[in-house]
């Protein structure tokens, strides 16, 4: 089926387009491609004007377009939106993930950013990008929870290590279902919510957000977490979580479903403290010791056994598996932090009267080495600084060294190896994660809130798989995203007479095209 399409313009213009539509036996759906046949009238009669023929009409721009896109393609992420959503929304949908990653801006700006873009000629997009249509097919999208779920579902690993992070933020919507009052709420005046994020361990990618009220208890959103990872097909996963999660109830929980976890102690938890005493004098084994990354490792073996809501050592065959690690680089750094600040607030302290302001002074860095200290009025008068020297051991013993609780089965270095993975991705998201918080920003009601979550958790994604390439290409030893971005903003292509010719392409713009296998043109 052939057709011809008049899309009007801002500037009073028609531009004329000839539409083929095609089925797609290999993916049983139809798809559309647009072949711009130049200015029209308003009726779509083309118009003949040869001074036109000779000059430049516009030069959007085409370089970080052309790459996301590419990668949006060849990573099976749009053909997955398509699927789930249908061509027509899907293309929406990536379109605006898009503009957000290379110049996000708010709904009432959307118009006139993509003007300057050539993305909606490589999408075959017939759509204006005004205000009042993003935000109708926002809330759309944010209704439509059943479509989401699918999306997950088609996102997710079905077996795995699995990574959740929760962060708390605030809003000041009244319209949003989940904002409610909660313990930052003091500190900020704001009302917050919580949002919670699954990654998988495989590609490093997110596949899920969840949305939480404020005032919602971990073991609650943990469990509920774990439940919707088994109705999307996850059957065989292990939950590999930050410290924040360690508590009775969330081990007890997923001993209970029997979901397997990888989980640190707490420092000042009274069995990680055990356990650390314990592992002194078995740590410094050569038979526990190896390289990780160029740093050398140690790990030493123990258990625990949950009894009367409270962890407590054993060695019996049904414990849970605790392992020590130790990093000695990252050891001997905070042995030396440690004595540095020791020896900084002695040399504060001293000479100072007693019952001064000197204590009032102190930050909350320096209070910490203050409580390994004895601080008493000397015979002088003055403040007497004195080590305690069981707080200071204690301390000392625990630099460079954390514990694990875990069902996983793998050798404790290679424990290690996927721990360390979990923080880069943490990282990620920490630095992410304030793209999907600009989901909710200005949003007035539940809908659209969720609709502006989940076009920014695409785009979060669509991020991360260009990170991911840069990495694997050595692209991230010169560079990072803003600065590729920043560099392929450059690269634009020219309307001349009805025919789109790419501009120049300068070498630093072909190599990184090259190294990320993008084909322009």
């Amino acid at each position: 089926m052939v057709y011809n399409v008049v899309q009007p313009q801002k500037n009073g213009r028609f531009y004329l387009y000839r539409v083929t539509a095609e089925w797609d036996p290999e993916k049983k759906r139809s798809k559309q491609k647009r072949e711009y046949l130049g200015p029209c009238d308003r009726d779509g009669n083309l118009i003949s004007e040869p001074v036109r023929n000779r000059t430049i009409q516009c030069s959007p721009v085409y370089g970080p377009y052309r790459i996301l896109l590419s990668i949006a393609e060849g990573s099976g992420l749009e053909d997955t939106l398509a699927t789930v959503y249908g061509e027509k929304d899907a293309k929406r949908m990536l379109a605006l993930a898009i503009l957000g990653i290379v110049s996000p801006c708010t709904t009432n700006q959307m118009q006139n950013e993509i003007e300057d873009t050539y993305l909606r000629e490589m999408m075959g997009i017939d759509w204006s990008f005004e205000q009042s249509g993003v935000c109708r097919f926002m809330q759309s999208i944010g209704k439509d929870t059943g479509r989401r779920e699918a999306l997950f579902a088609a996102l997710a690993p079905k077996s795995g290590c699995v990574i959740f992070d929760l962060v708390c933020m605030g809003t000041d919507s009244d319209g949003l279902d989940y904002s409610e009052p909660g313990r930052k709420t003091r500190l900020t005046g704001s009302k917050q919510f919580n949002l919670g994020m699954a990654h998988s361990m495989e590609d490093g990618l997110p596949f899920c957000f969840r949305t939480y009220p404020g005032s919602v208890a971990d073991v609650t959103t943990l469990d509920n977490m774990t439940a919707d990872l088994k109705r999307m097909g996850c059957r065989v996963f292990e939950m590999v979580m930050d410290r924040g999660f360690f508590s009775v109830g969330n081990i007890g929980m997923m001993m209970e479903r029997d979901v397997g976890f990888t989980v640190p102690i707490p420092a000042k938890n009274k069995i990680q403290k055990l356990l650390l005493s314990e592992s002194v004098g078995n740590i410094e084994s050569p038979l526990s010791t190896g390289l990780l990354g160029g740093s050398t490792v140690r790990g030493y073996e123990t258990g625990v056994v949950l009894l009367d809501g409270e962890f407590v050592r054993s060695s019996d065959e049904n414990r849970i598996r605790a392992v020590v690690l130790q990093d000695d680089d990252r050891r001997n750094i905070e042995i030396k932090t440690l004595y540095r600040r020791l020896g900084e607030l002695e040399s504060k302290l001293s000479g100072k009267e007693y019952g001064s302001t000197a204590m009032y002074s102190l930050n909350a860095k320096e209070q910490e080495i203050a409580d390994m200290c004895e601080i008493s009025r000397g015979e002088d008068g003055k403040i007497s600084v004195k080590r305690k020297r069981n707080a200071i051991s204690a301390k000392e013993s625990g630099c460079g060294r954390f514990v694990v609780l875990t069902t996983s089965k793998l050798p404790w270095k290679d424990l290690f190896a996927q721990y360390r993975a979990r923080n880069d991705v943490e990282y990620d998201f920490s630095q992410l994660g304030s793209d999907l918080f600009d989901g909710v920003t200005g949003k007035s009601d539940q809908d659209s809130a969720e609709g502006g979550l989940l076009v920014n958790f695409i785009s979060l994604r669509l991020r991360m798989m260009l990170i991911k390439r840069m990495k694997e290409c050595g692209l991230t030893d010169t560079m990072w995203v803003p600065d590729l971005i920043r560099t392929t903003r450059k690269l634009k292509i020219s309307c001349i007479g009805g025919e789109w010719r790419l501009n120049e392409v300068t070498k630093s713009q072909r190599t990184i095209c090259e190294k990320l296998g993008v084909k322009l043109g």
